[in-house]
């Protein structure tokens, strides 16, 4: 059972808010030059300063936490696709089996508030530090103004609020066609509506 249309377009459009930060990531991680910062001195700062698995990845122009928001996508798809209702035919030995409510709710829940939560509260600094009620952001190396880090800031608040109002979002569609589905295929549930609705009745 496929989300609604509503529900999938604005899952859709939330998740677009990655596409700036994980832009300029992906950018960096390449070698190039973004936002005033440098792409060598970005992979610089990753190589001195990134775990074993970030500097593999950079090495080959991946960025770790992009891959991470990639899986989070992944995760946001599936709760408003059917494949994420069923496993899908290329899943071995579970293909055609309804997914455990619980196996995409948990995570969706968990990651969803937490990252809409950061999102929101960086979304809320930017306009605070331009009006100068917060102190304005300093430019943290590789970063070389104040101005740059702010939009990056503000990428940030996009893409993590984003991801994670769509999880929320999908999570609470994929909650409630859940429940429809279960009420459809359980005969017993569709025994005991049709007498209630008879007791009910004048």
């Amino acid at each position: 059972m496929t989300a609604s249309l509503r529900v999938r377009v604005t899952v859709y459009l939330l998740l677009g808010g990655l596409v700036p930060w994980a832009g300029v990531k992906t950018v960096w991680t390449l070698g190039g030059d973004a936002l005033g910062v440098d792409g060598e001195a970005w992979r610089r700062g990753i190589e001195s300063d990134g775990d074993a698995v970030y500097r593999a990845l950079a090495a080959v122009g991946v960025d770790l936490t992009v891959l991470a928001a990639l899986l989070g996508v992944f995760l946001a798809l599936g709760l408003v696709q059917r494949w994420g209702m069923v496993f899908p035919r290329w899943t071995p030995l579970l293909a055609g089996r309804q997914v455990p409510a619980p196996l995409p709710l948990i995570p969706a829940w968990a990651v969803g508030l937490c990252l809409g939560t950061y999102g929101v509260v960086l979304l809320v600094m930017v306009p605070l530090g331009l009006a100068g009620v917060i102190a304005r952001f300093p430019p943290v190396p590789p970063f070389t103004s104040s101005g740059d880090v702010t939009w990056m800031i503000l990428f940030g608040g996009l893409a993590f609020g984003g991801l994670g109002a769509a999880l929320v979002v999908g999570a609470w569609s994929y909650g409630r066609r859940g429940a429809r589905l279960r009420t459809r295929r359980s005969p017993r549930a569709g025994r005991r509506d049709v007498l209630s609705r008879r007791r009910d009745a004048p």
